[in-house]
């Protein structure tokens, strides 16, 4: 009985199948897309794809009746891909804890390089490396040295933030010892209050302990790669965390309890690149000789950047910016900006606040190095976000538009609560110390937002984006400016109240929802995006990783 069951799914008329289809749920109607061949024949016909649409946020493309049957199919794959359907009803969700070194205890500081097979600690003034070959390894000591020159930034700390009459009783906006260890293993940045030092491990650095290279939050005399523009204010805040980039040309620091305009954090990257290539054409420089000559460079600051959209006419402020891979080129949305040598370019991505806006945006930044130095910003592309999205055309339970998100239970995930459409599926933007990362392919945007209304402290919510573009499938037979007439009356609005220029949602003619991967319990310290390829014919999984403490949380999205 059972196998007659199993078959009678597949003989079913194409007639019931099509009314079937007309009734379930746009994830299931992608599942059925990868059915057997008489569910996928009628799914992929343009009737049952036309129905399809009007459960999503995207428009309905105009002189639709030309469209091919295949071009239909290309949409919606185009469709699916850019909003991850399929995917949240595949994710498996695992809870550890983190595989530490043998002889570290709670108060110790530590770092692990972007591929996870280097960690640096931090006890006291000793900083010691481990290495493993794989994640899965214990991890095996390699070398261990004592900063001596450490003890500079925490004197400079007391005296800073010394107590009223005690100046060795260090104020806790101070205590924080943070520290980056380079890909390569070979350098080593350590944080305290506004001092940053980097120093070398490497055997055949002069000096590489005893002499690091040295910048603090509020010395003078700092090279802007581009000059601030009025309206800017030097932060007063102190180094929270610190991050190589850029094949360890780059140094992100992430600066907390600023109580400037731009309060209370910001982002600046630290380095000149430029400089590394011109020493490529004369004569080479080790690692540690590039950032004492160079550690005073700023070349990005999150604020800088905010001055310069905002125009000095209205406020805007970036949260949680972080520089894309130099690999992230997309095609669609390429401003038109004339290059030089000695022009440097970048794409990010960040929390965009301004007015009535808040959503995650990717921007790009020119910055010109000839006298005198500037920098253009500009916002390519925003994301949905709660309150900034498409409108669904079916009217939502007013409870969908909290802004508070369900709890997760034990290993399993917060994905399927609610349907895909929901607006809690999307992230507020309106935290003030959000987490980004980019998966390695440049597709996958994770970000954490602490709950602001939980009275709990360490809960919030991560959330997914795909951040792959592509030109619609249907741009070859569509010439007239439907999208723009599509402009709803709130965005209108925005656009009117507002002096900055942003792209309309409406113009990415396919906009990516991200949907909620869970709901953690936890304060996460550091979020990662990675890609496991599969062998054969497996093609992979992205992992997802949320570090909180000696808690490790993963989900592998299939």
């Amino acid at each position: 009985m059972s196998a007659i069951n199993s078959v009678m799914p597949a003989n079913l008329p194409t007639e019931l199948i099509l009314c079937i289809l007309d009734h379930v749920d746009i994830e299931t109607y992608v599942a059925a897309r990868s059915a057997c061949c008489s569910w996928r024949k009628a799914a992929t016909m343009s009737s049952t794809i036309r129905n399809a649409l009007t459960e999503l946020p995207v428009p309905i493309p105009p002189r639709a009746d030309s469209l091919t049957n295949e071009e239909w199919n290309a949409y919606f794959c185009q469709i699916a891909c850019l909003n991850l359907l399929g995917h949240r009803t595949h994710i498996d969700k695992t809870s550890t804890r983190r595989a530490l070194p043998e002889d570290c205890t709670p108060t110790t500081v530590l770092a692990t390089s972007p591929d996870g097979q280097k960690m640096a600690t931090l006890k006291g003034a000793r900083a010691t490396i481990f290495t493993r070959p794989n994640k899965h390894s214990p991890w095996e000591y390699s070398q261990a040295s004592t900063l001596y020159p450490l003890w500079t930034s925490v004197y400079r700390a007391l005296m800073d933030g010394g107590g009223a009459g005690n100046c060795m009783a260090l104020n806790p906006r101070y205590a924080k010892h943070c520290i980056a260890i380079s890909s390569q293993g070979d350098l080593l940045a350590v944080g305290l209050g506004k001092t940053l030092q980097i120093y070398s491990l490497s055997g055949n650095e002069d000096n590489g302990i005893s002499s690091p290279a040295e910048y603090t939050l509020d010395q003078h005399g700092v090279i802007y790669a581009a000059s601030p523009s009025t309206g800017y204010e030097e932060t007063d805040g102190v180094i929270d965390s610190l991050e190589f980039t850029d094949d360890d040309t780059l140094l992100r620091i992430a600066i907390h309890q600023d109580t400037t305009a731009f309060q209370p954090n910001r982002v600046r990257y630290m380095g000149n690149p430029s400089a590394l290539q011109h020493h490529h054409q004369t004569h080479t420089r080790t690692p540690l000789q590039y950032w004492r000559e160079n550690i005073h460079h700023i070349h990005i600051d999150s604020a800088s950047m905010a001055v310069t959209l905002g125009a000095g006419e209205e406020k805007v402020v970036f949260r949680g910016l972080r520089l894309l891979p130099s690999s992230y080129n997309p095609t669609t949305t390429v401003p038109q900006t004339p290059l030089s040598q000695s022009t440097s370019t970048h794409y990010f991505t960040a929390s965009l606040q301004s007015g009535p806006t808040s959503a995650y945006c990717i921007g790009h930044i020119t910055i010109s190095s000839s006298p005198p130095t500037s920098q253009q910003v500009t916002i390519t592309r925003l994301l949905p976000s709660r309150l900034h999205h498409h409108h669904h055309t079916t009217t939502s339970d007013p409870a969908t538009e909290s802004n508070t998100t369900p709890p997760s239970s034990g290993n399993a995930t917060a994905t399927t609560g609610f349907p895909r459409w929901n607006p809690l599926n999307l992230p507020t933007a309106s935290s003030k110390t959000p987490l980004l990362s980019v998966s390695p392919d440049n597709k996958l945007l994770a970000i954490y937002e602490p709950d602001p209304s939980s009275k709990e402290v360490g809960r919030g919510g991560i959330y997914i984006y795909c951040i792959e573009e592509c030109g619609s499938a249907y741009t070859s037979h569509t010439k007239t400016n439907a999208s723009s007439s599509a402009m709803n009356t709130d965005q209108r609005q925005e656009k009117q109240h507002s002096s900055i220029c942003l792209p309309l949602e409406e113009e990415n003619n396919i906009p990516s929802w991200s949907f909620l991967l869970d709901n953690v319990s936890v304060d996460v310290d550091e979020l990662r995006v990675g890609k496991v390829v599969g062998n054969g014919g497996d093609g992979g999984y992205y992992e997802v990783m949320a570090l909180a403490g000696r808690d490790i949380l993963e989900w592998r999205i299939h």
